[in-house]
């Protein structure tokens, strides 16, 4: 135990000579990057660069620090020692992963499912990334995978080459080596910590500055979430497993784990205490010793074997995930849990800082929300060194009394602590839901951020008509529309009603959206006023046949058949064919395979819609049902339906509006769609201004930044700077 006692970080542990551990250090730092976030707001936006360093240096040090650590381990057993550890052990330790696993899976229920809708992503055109678990969890290049940071390859070349290192001769030769190697790892580690006070500042300056106050209420949620399911394995479903299998006493287990675990959590180092576990489960075996107990049996050997392997608290650190993906508005679904929990279990070999940004990225998840899992660590850190401690006490005492002969299942008391822990959990999961529900009831806010919205520029001269009817002023002989609009001074243009984000009025009234932009900078351009002209997809053709307005706008998809009786315009958008559905319909409609297997399928989607001629080319099985409108889908149909085919701009802005619905892009292919301007009659004149204006239009910019605006939501809410003292108390800077 020599080296274990010698290799405490002592970077982490309080020093003699100082009244302030580092601990108390980084509380400080907490607490000021805290205040200094509050105080000055979004100034502390570019401490995050500073954050950003500190993390990568954590991380610098995370495989090499394995590679050596575990391999040493491994090979300083012997064949007999690892053959009677072998079976005891690792059935242990499956029983423990086990529990948490379990945890992890059950602890998110209590999140509740809370309205999110969002803008359209550009995610939605990608298609899905699959895992290469070969390269992910087999070794074939060693090098490759440190190289690429595949931590689960290289735990596993750990552990071949420690378990083939065992019957090696004069193999503490470079056992000495790859302790020297460990330990100066350790003391580069140590360094790093020392520089945690300017990290954790950095991170909680820059998010406390940055962070809404809607999302730090989600963030409590996860701290929430988290603690009361450590508390729950901490003080009661580990102490009553010693308990219903070993004679140690539930009061006796709590008794000499105290202070293992408030010293784990003070020091925020669970190496640091393994010698005061050493000492706490020996005293237990003492108390309860009997002749006949193996000499080979003792706590300071086998807890060195169970530290460089996932602890519950490590484990538990993946509740993260979940509750990230609760964050953005996506519920994980159970489906997602089993590559979750397996690919984390491997990654756990390492630290949490390295585990959680390629989980977020396997998940697809924001990069930019690990800030917040730095912030809440400073607190959440602590509890999860806490239940590691646990975790070693529960390992090393359970296997201690399975080699020594005092192991013995007591199938009463463990039924009835299952049968608590059943209750205790339910509450747990069933309180903090009920809590978090009443804490985010009406907190949504999406659909009045897109009700909101208005046009980018000023308004020309406008009229709304209620109904379509011809122009009142007929066209001359040889007359071209172009050349009336400019006599007239009014150029006239079909809109469609409620088809969002293209054409839909605002809560003011206004009419607005992307074309409606783009309409007011084309009569801007010819210096004439608008009269806005009602149509709907079916009688489009005939409206402009019989001269109800020059040019038709709104979202309107280039079609073959609409070819042959309407001119178009060059496209100034392509857009994506996707399915809006419910969001408990996500999993029945990932894929083509899946929709497939359902069987008949009802697909409401807009008569005249260049998606109704493509959808059946994929799910000929489907039963279309035809709507005037996309709306008719979210407010109530008269008819049940399974999807709405639409496209994944449009659709995603439905969901603002109707959040209990999101977009799918289930399709092998993606299938593009160009937007264009339909045209009254056949005019040359008309038809060659405006594509040579969309042009000009794409050239400067317009159509990106409308495109950023209306489709991305890019400034869709004007963001008021975040509340801080020197603005809204001092008032020293507006």
């Amino acid at each position: 135990m020599s080296r274990l006692t010698t290799e405490i970080d002592p970077g982490r542990a309080p020093r003699a000579g100082h009244r302030l551990s580092l601990f108390s250090i980084i509380l400080m730092a907490l607490a000021t990057g805290i205040v200094s976030g509050l105080m000055f707001g979004e100034y502390c936006a570019d401490l995050k660069i500073v954050g950003d360093a500190y993390v990568g240096l954590l991380q610098m040090t995370v495989l090499p620090y394995i590679v050596f650590s575990l391999i040493a381990s491994i090979g300083r057993l012997s064949l007999g020692e690892g053959k009677r550890l072998a079976i005891n052990s690792v059935s242990i330790l499956l029983v423990l992963w086990f529990i948490g696993a379990v945890t992890v899976v059950l602890i998110p229920l209590s999140l509740p499912q809370w309205n999110s809708g969002a803008f359209f992503s550009t995610s939605l055109l990608e298609s899905q990334r699959s895992v290469d678990f070969i390269s992910l969890f087999i070794p074939s290049n060693p090098f490759n995978s440190l190289a690429n940071n595949f931590a689960p390859a290289v735990v596993l070349f750990c552990i071949l080459f420690g378990v083939a290192l065992i019957n090696v001769d004069e193999k503490e030769h470079v056992l000495k080596n790859f302790d020297v190697f460990t330990t100066t790892l350790s003391r580069v580690n140590s360094f790093i910590v020392k520089l945690s006070p300017i990290g954790i500042f950095a991170i909680s300056a820059s998010a406390t500055g940055t962070l809404t106050l809607e999302e730090f209420g989600r963030l409590q949620a996860y701290l929430l979430t988290f603690t009361l399911s450590v508390l729950l394995l901490t003080l009661w479903v580990l102490p009553m497993l010693i308990a219903s299998c070993t004679p140690f006493a539930y009061k006796d287990i709590l008794a000499v784990s105290k202070s293992v675990l408030v010293m784990a959590f003070v020091i925020g180092s669970l190496f640091a205490v393994i010698p005061l576990l050493i000492q706490g489960v020996r005293e237990l075996i003492e108390k309860y010793q009997r002749e006949g107990l193996l000499k080979s049996a003792h706590p300071e050997f086998i807890i060195p074997l169970a530290y460089p392997f996932p602890d519950l608290g490590k484990l538990l650190t993946l509740l993260f995930i979940p509750f990230a993906a609760w964050f953005y508005g996506d519920l994980m679904t159970l489906g997602e849990y089993p590559l979750l929990l397996a690919t984390g279990m491997f990654l756990s070999f390492g630290k949490v800082t390295n585990t959680i940004p390629f989980l977020l990225e396997m998940q697809e998840l924001p990069a930019d929300i690990f800030q917040l899992f730095l912030m809440s660590s400073v607190v959440a850190g602590r509890v999860s060194d806490m239940m590691g401690g646990m975790h070693l006490m529960a390992f090393t005492a359970l296997t201690t009394c399975a080699m020594s002969g005092l192991f013995q299942i007591k199938r009463l008391k463990l039924f009835i602590s299952f049968a608590v822990t059943l209750i205790l959990g339910a509450l747990i999961i069933l309180g903090t839901r009920t809590l978090l529900e009443v804490s985010f009831k009406d907190t949504y806010r999406k659909d009045k951020v897109i009700a909101g919205m208005h046009l980018m520029q000023p308004r020309v001269p406008t009229e709304v008509l209620g109904f379509g009817e011809p122009n009142p002023i007929p066209l001359l002989p040889g007359q071209s529309r172009l050349e009336r609009t400019q006599q007239r001074g009014v150029i006239r243009i079909g809109f469609r009603q409620d088809n969002l984000p293209f054409s839909y009025s605002n809560t003011h009234g206004e009419l607005v959206g992307f074309d409606i932009d783009m309409a007011h900078r084309l009569a801007r351009d010819l210096e004439v006023g608008i009269e806005f002209v009602p149509f709907a997809v079916a009688t489009l053709s005939e409206q402009l046949a019989e001269d109800h307005f020059d040019i038709a706008v709104s979202g309107i998809a280039a079609t073959v058949k609409g070819a042959r009786s309407m001119f178009f315009s060059e496209s100034y958008m392509d857009v994506i064919m996707a399915l809006a559905i419910r969001d408990h319909d996500k999993d029945r409609f990932s894929d083509l395979a899946s929709i497939q297997r359902l069987g008949s399928v009802s697909v409401g989607v807009e008569i005249g819609s260049y998606f109704a001629e493509t959808i059946q080319d994929y799910l000929p099985q489907a039963k279309l049902v035809m709507l005037w409108s996309e709306s008719l889908f979210f407010e109530g149909p008269p008819q049940h339906m399974d999807a709405l085919v639409t496209s994944a701009e449009g659709g995603s802005a439905w969901t603002l509006i109707y959040p209990e619905y999101t977009v799918v892009n289930p399709l092998p292919d993606t299938v593009s769609v160009p937007l264009v301007y339909p045209l009254g009659g056949r005019d040359p004149e008309l038809e060659k201004f405006l594509d040579q204006w969309i042009v000009l239009k794409s050239k400067d910019g317009t159509i990106k930044q409308l495109y950023d605006h209306w489709i991305l939501g890019r400034g869709a809410q004007v963001d008021r700077p975040r509340w801080s003292v020197i603005r809204d108390v001092l008032h020293w800077v507006e």
